[in-house]
């Protein structure tokens, strides 16, 4: 048996350490006389072990829920018939040491009585049998295969019995073939569900038949315990099965920045072996960008897990041809720089026949080996950054005021801080709110609170904690206002620490005092008193509006109402903004504000950990490792023609930088510095050393290490 571990102990050393994934994408329609035409394992299997990919996802069954070997429970594909495609391929990977895993979708074309009705649809629209295939044989109690198009997506409802047809699946799966992992896609976007089943369901909830958008948003609260627990339920059924057979848990999560209305929450985590997630950044839709993988690979090892991402490895606008060798720099270098464990191509692969571009292997060859060169850096290495940016579950579930249209509001401002603090050179952590202890803050100079309105007290008494030894924080917005369920609460639970009173808020366009003069912003702003240092204050604007209808304030004079102050409070110091300025960043990127950003963080730090003069597409971390004792400054340039890359115009060329400069507090008298991807000179003055890269390309690692005896 390849697994070996038990439900008791940690899953195997080869999940968290740097390895090449191949997501062998095979897709092929329910109706396609060319799939599997040229099906050929032995040609497959040398293809993907000729890239160096150490671990392979083989489609068990595929986005239309038809499987890829002879299965008891699912019909299988009629290309292949009768051959066993994922036995054939996993087997001969498995044989050469390549680490399997058993894909399959939640997606499905044989019950569409089972697909959810999302919230505005029909029942009758949405569970609408389509043309049956050729092949179809309705006696069967799975064989009502459905002719669907390409992308067109039908998504069962948790509820349905597609949830325990799927515990069986894993289990026929994996007692079977013995994969050393298991895969469930899919399943993180199903949204909400308003099926008959569901119906049922809410209806013992709210007490009523009733079930509108305006309720849902009214109970939230009771509506989303009840939602992620029904998905978390589903995930957990298929994980138990997985690891009475020690196989490891390897589902997708798909990025917490996503709406909760999907599913996916803190609840799946215990069900989950590794976190993996695609960089959705390379479809570049709102809240995404090029530094988002950087984020999410921070926020995976928040929680504890190995951090496993997937780059979308086909153009967006095609289905098989490859993305270029930039953008596989772009990506492997953010993850090298941020300690991701697994990384490689998914999306659409292989051509319904089995055969790949060879472009696409090419490519995907390359990027394998540019992210394992030094792949030494990353063994025991840990991140030694001073601060840390918090993320909240209770304020991903409950911030949005109308939490039933899937707006992801809340995670606007935690995103504005992100780029900020990537684009300022700043190396940071991400860390669990709701959880962090006291000592857990302890580690950290600063902790970042970007607008986390909804707080228990237990997180708001840990904070209190960390401040009250010494610590600093910085808030903005709302955070603390509202508990852990959405209430809020008469006073920022916060209060005493940052040193203001609740006197209500407004929503808008206003103006702040800046050194620069009465600058534009845009958000919520908190109106407050302050028994601390006021540092700015609101301008009032002009009643009659702006004269072009647009974000544009008429500042008239200075108000009373402070923007940004600063409070000691005990033997620490906090600093508050009364505005969601994260999210004002996110959204416009306007120089002044992120100018405005830096300034406050310099305010509260006693210093930079690290100085880098570079431009602001250089991403800077900083790791250290015990053996060999060394400390590691890692550089990403994601510096390209297109500053705001769309679907239509994908990044092509990294431009290489010349003399960037960085200093440091350095520990050692002498110490001896190197670089890989780069040539650098370096200096002593004191305590402080000072490096010089001549020329950075897409990656280069700076290392740090003691002098020699």
């Amino acid at each position: 048996m390849s697994g070996s571990y038990t439900k008791s102990q940690l899953p195997p050393d080869w999940t968290n350490k740097r390895s090449r994934i191949y997501w062998y994408d095979q897709y092929a329609l329910n109706e396609q006389e060319t799939a599997f035409a040229q099906y050929d394992p032995e040609r497959i299997v040398h293809e993907l072990v000729s890239t160096g990919a150490d671990i392979v996802a083989v489609y068990a069954a595929n986005q239309f829920g038809i499987a890829y070997y002879p299965s008891h429970i699912l019909p299988q594909h009629p290309g292949l018939k009768g051959r066993d495609y994922f036995g054939e391929v996993s087997s001969r990977l498995q044989s050469q040491g390549v680490k399997v895993i058993a894909y399959v979708n939640w997606l499905n074309s044989t019950h569409a009585e089972w697909n959810l009705v999302p919230l505005g649809k029909s029942q009758e629209e949405c569970t609408r049998e389509k043309p049956l295939v050729s092949w179809a044989d309705p006696s069967q109690p799975n064989g009502r295969v459905q002719n669907l198009a390409g992308g067109a997506w039908e998504f069962p409802c948790p509820l349905s019995p597609r949830a325990q047809q799927m515990t069986q699946v894993a289990e026929e799966i994996v007692t079977r073939y013995h994969p050393d992992a298991f895969h469930m896609d899919m399943f993180h976007g199903v949204g909400i569900c308003l099926c008959e089943r569901c119906r049922k369901a809410l209806e013992g909830i709210f007490g009523t038949q009733e079930i509108t958008a305006e309720l849902i948003n009214d109970h939230w609260a009771e509506y989303i315990s009840w939602r992620t627990a029904v998905s978390a339920d589903v995930v957990a059924g298929v994980s138990a099965v997985l690891r009475k057979h020690g196989v490891i848990a390897a589902h997708n999560a798909g990025v917490p920045l996503l709406p909760v209305s999907y599913g996916f929450s803190e609840a799946w985590l215990p069900s989950l072996d590794v976190f993996l997630s695609e960089a959705f950044d390379a479809f570049l839709a709102h809240p995404t960008d090029l530094n988002t993988t950087s984020v999410i690979v921070r926020l995976q090892h928040a929680v504890g897990k190995p951090a496993w991402i997937l780059r979308t490895s086909a153009q967006i606008h095609y289905a098989h041809w490859p993305i270029s060798e930039t953008q596989w720099r772009i990506y492997a270098a953010a993850c090298k720089a941020n300690g991701c464990k697994a990384f490689g191509p998914c999306g659409i692969g292989a051509y319904p026949d089995t055969t790949s571009s060879a472009q696409m292997l090419s490519r995907v060859k390359q990027a394998f080996d540019f992210y394992m060169e030094d792949a030494d850096l990353d063994e025991g290495a840990t991140s030694a950054a001073a601060i840390a940016l918090a993320f909240s579950w209770d304020t991903r579930k409950h911030f949005d005021e109308h939490p039933a249209s899937g707006t992801v509001d809340w995670a606007e401002d935690f995103m504005g801080w992100a780029r900020l603090l990537i684009e300022e050179h700043l190396p940071y952590d991400i860390v669990i709110a709701d959880t962090a202890t006291a000592a857990d803050l302890a580690k950290y100079t600063l902790i970042i609170l970007p607008d986390l309105a909804n707080l228990s007290d237990s997180a708001c008494a840990a904070l209190r904690e960390y401040v009250s030894k010494g610590g600093r924080i910085l808030a903005t917005g709302s955070t603390s206002l509202r508990d852990e369920k959405g209430k809020t609460r008469a006073e920022f639970a916060l209060a005493e620490v940052l040193g203001i009173a609740n006197q209500g808020s407004v929503k808008g366009h206003f103006a702040v005092q800046l050194p620069i003069g009465l600058a534009p912003a845009s958000g919520t702003l908190q109106h407050v008193q302050s028994n601390g240092v006021i540092r700015s204050l609101c301008a009032h604007v002009d009643p009659a509006g702006s004269v072009g209808g647009v974000k544009d304030p008429m500042p008239i004079g200075i108000s009373d109402w402070p923007v940004w102050m600063e409070h000691q409070y005990a033997c620490g110091q906090a600093v508050y903004v009364a505005f969601d300025i994260g999210r004002f960043y996110e959204l416009h990127g306007d120089e002044h504000i992120g100018g405005w950003m830096s300034e406050i963080v310099d305010g509260i730090l006693p210093f930079r950990q690290i100085v880098v003069k570079a431009p602001r597409t250089v991403e800077t971390t900083l790791w250290q490792q015990e053996r060999p004792r060394r400390t590691i400054i890692h550089l990403a340039n994601r510096t390209v023609p297109w500053t705001l890359p769309t679907d239509s115009r994908q990044p092509t060329e990294i431009i290489p930088l010349r003399d960037i400069q960085l200093s440091l507090e350095c520990e050692w008298r002498n110490p001896r510095v190197s670089c890989r991807g780069a040539q650098v000179s370096a200096r002593m003055d004191g305590h402080q050393l000072t490096v010089s890269v001549a020329e950075l390309g897409a990656y280069a690692a700076i290392l740090v290490e003691p002098e020699s005896d």
